[in-house]
């Protein structure tokens, strides 16, 4: 029996909310991000910020090797439920 309430089975929920790519884009920011902070002579900000990407990455190779189709599963489901009301809709009027 799965705990739905087991802190592991939350933050899976939770990110497998967010858009794989969205993870992609967050570490490819903090890497311009700490760039700019960078030039800008903020070293220390640079640093902090520039720590960021492996975990943003590592987030979104989950989302493509331990959930693989997740995304694509989600929209498939949401396809075949509105099909499935269309019919109903059509069988009820």
């Amino acid at each position: 029996m799965v705990n739905k309430d087991n802190p592991q089975n939350v933050v899976f929920r939770v990110l497998d909310a967010v858009p794989g790519q969205l993870w992609y884009l967050l570490g490819i920011g903090s890497i311009i991000a700490s760039l700019i902070f960078q030039v800008s002579g903020r070293e220390n900000w640079a640093d902090f910020v520039g720590k960021w990407p492996p975990t943003f990455f590592a987030i979104g190779l989950y989302h493509k090797l331990v959930r693989p189709g997740q995304e694509n599963a989600m929209g498939a489901l949401h396809q075949t439920a509105s099909r499935a009301e269309d019919v109903a809709q059509k069988l009820g009027a």
